[in-house]
């Protein structure tokens, strides 16, 4: 019998240990998740952006869409997380510190909120009419391409869908060998105006500038991105 007792009281003595033993584990891995938290909060940053106007819930997942994928283009190490409040109609970008540019925070800002329209009118003026845009393009590069004189020079390869393949051959055929140019504009700006000397069939369309390489490759690559059709401004930065 004393026997028995001394080995139940052993088995309670190492039940206990466990146990113990389990709690103490339990706390440390509480202690390191929450130191973890606390050291993430400390190297995190975050960017609020507001919506403006009548905008659905739908229209706020478009825009986390598109500001995420925007960001991740520019800083591919940043690591972001996106979050929306569809009451306060705004997206929060939280990133890393130690990888975002601290520097210029806010032009980077202002950067992944560019419009990005990419827009074809019949005409030079800025009300003409709009025959294409970003929905009609299936890719856009820099290319370079030799002049006259040997000498080489860059520009913008656009390449539309088939709906953009239609259209422009429509239009180049209605203004070909007239003075009515086919202007092609950038979030507002004119980037040229050429007139058209004939119908152009394989949906390809060259945009020529006063473009560098980088340049060329910067603007191909916000026509290859996608537009932001709403108006998004910064609600606060913390950094």
């Amino acid at each position: 019998m004393k026997t028995r007792k001394l080995l139940a009281a052993a088995a309670c003595i190492v039940l206990a240990s466990a146990a113990s033993c389990s709690k103490n584990e339990e706390s440390a891995e509480k202690a390191s998740e929450a130191n973890t938290t606390a050291a993430t909060a400390q190297n995190a940053g975050s960017i609020v952006f507001h919506a403006e106007g009548d905008i659905t819930d739908a229209d706020l997942d478009s825009i986390s869409q598109i500001l995420s994928e925007r960001t991740a283009d520019e800083i591919p190490d940043i690591g972001l997380e996106f979050s929306e409040d569809y009451d306060a109609k705004t997206v929060t970008m939280t990133f890393d510190k130690e990888n975002a540019p601290k520097d210029n925070i806010d032009v980077f800002a202002e950067r992944v909120l560019e419009k990005r329209l990419l827009e074809f009118r019949k005409g030079e003026k800025p009300d003409d009419e709009v025959i294409l845009t970003n929905d009609d393009v299936e890719k856009a590069e820099n290319v370079i391409m030799a002049e006259t004189d040997g000498s080489m020079s860059d520009y913008v390869s656009i390449q539309f869908n088939d709906h953009g393949t239609e259209v422009f051959a429509d239009v180049t055929s209605e203004l070909a060998g007239t003075d009515t140019p086919l202007s092609i504009w950038f979030d507002g700006e004119l980037l040229s105006a050429p007139t058209v000397r004939e119908t152009i069939t394989n949906g390809t369309c060259i945009i020529s500038g006063d473009f560098d390489t980088t340049a060329a490759a910067e603007l191909a690559k916000k026509i290859d991105s996608a537009p932001l059709p709403y108006e998004v401004s910064v609600k606060e930065i913390n950094y």
